[in-house]
């Protein structure tokens, strides 16, 4: 019998008989969280569960979880409901003069480019860089950072390939270069362990509904307090901005100079339905231990490498090494099959992701090796 610490699928919903390998584009939420939803809805269920001091604890705790998560001082933490969410304060809120240059990777998520691109017709160039091979190599950023180059955004996996990229490596060119680096970690955070210290990075994105297992509409955001100090950009939550004597008064309102990370919350910071379970799912995460959480990872993925059939499927993502993710990206020899191999997987109840005509599997801790051999099996069954 497995030991406790491999029966992590206990902590999940039953799936039955299906098996969710798709950790990537969504994460089930754990028991814990549940919970959290169902004690949420009793809440608004009696309005008065709804108390004031519930109203403030909500997203201050969840904020002291995230910190913890990607190791960053809790009043620098900004919460969003999405990684698109903090791409556009920054897009909107910096300071941009034409010419102004913002390099990203061609081929990366949509989320990372599309918040620039509306920045164009007032002159800012935005230069998507065309690889050699699978992701960015640092050469070629390097050969692309002109004196005019403002800032660069890129994801810390690649969502395509698997390939985990050397933000390291640039976090240090950018700021030798004074290049603002912006990091999206919606495939990395509850994969592996994340210290925003040891990046160099200016700005961090997070979904929180991935590897998280979080739900919809949840995300976070960081920058640097110089960063946030930067921006210019119009947005004012009346919890933020009316003080007490606002609020009992019948004066004219006038807006206060506020700065601070809380001035970017979404609003609706006392989003029980979402934050509390949010807050839950990280904790999760965090007495789990992300050491352990990507040690299981690889178990299951050394052992979807192993047992694939060669001759029959070529890796796209990397065998091994620091470079490979908790994402395996993979490929029939017939490229124009695999397609149907991913809608004949799920008839099997077995749930991966079609991208680029890729087959991509995610497996998380709730699933078991007895579930890849399986996946293995019937993966061989239909070839």
């Amino acid at each position: 019998m497995p030991v406790k610490s491999e029966r992590y699928f206990e902590d999940f919903a039953s799936f039955g008989k299906k098996i969710w390998f798709n950790a990537a584009s969504e994460g089930p939420l754990a028991l814990n969280a549940k919970r959290e939803v169902e004690e949420a809805v009793e809440w608004k269920s009696k309005p008065y569960e709804l108390t004031l001091t519930r109203f403030a604890l909500v997203p201050t705790e969840l904020k002291k979880s995230i910190a913890r998560l990607i190791g960053v001082d809790e009043k620098d933490v900004i919460l969003g409901n999405s990684a698109s969410y903090g791409l556009h304060i920054l897009a909107n809120g910096l300071s941009w003069q034409k010419g102004d240059e913002i390099l990203v990777m061609q081929n990366d998520f949509p989320v990372n480019i599309l918040p620039w691109l509306g920045l164009q017709k007032s002159g800012v160039v935005v230069r998507q860089i065309k690889v050699k091979s699978k992701v960015l190599a640092l050469e070629e950023l390097l050969a692309n950072i002109t004196a005019k180059t403002k800032l660069f955004c890129i994801s810390h996996v690649h969502t395509f390939t698997g390939y985990v990229l050397d933000i390291e490596k640039f976090g240090e060119i950018c700021k030798d270069k004074g290049i603002i680096f912006v990091v999206n970690v919606s495939q990395s955070a509850g994969t592996m362990p994340i210290d925003i210290s040891k990046i160099l990075a200016d700005a961090v994105v997070c979904a929180g509904y991935k590897w998280l297992c979080g739900p919809y509409a949840t995300g976070f955001f960081w920058m640097k307090p110089v960063l946030r100090e930067s921006l210019d950009y119009n947005q004012a939550y009346w919890t933020v901005f009316c003080s007490e004597k606002d609020l009992v008064g019948e004066d004219a309102l006038t807006l206060a100079e506020i700065k601070t990370s809380r001035k970017y919350d979404v609003f609706g910071t006392a989003n029980f339905f979402n934050f509390k379970p949010f807050k839950a799912a990280i904790d999760y995460w965090l007495n789990l231990g992300l050491e352990r959480v990507r040690a299981y990872h690889d178990r299951l993925i050394d052992k979807i490498i192993n047992d694939l059939d060669k001759t029959e499927f070529s890796l796209i993502s990397p065998k091994k090494g620091r470079r490979r993710s908790s994402l395996l990206v993979f490929s029939y020899k017939d490229k124009a099959k695999n397609k149907v191999i991913h809608r004949r997987l799920i008839e099997e109840g077995i749930y991966t992701a079609l991208w680029k005509g890729n087959l991509r599997v995610s497996p998380h801790v709730y699933n078991t090796l007895e579930e890849v051999d399986r996946f293995i099996e019937i993966l061989n069954s239909l070839i």
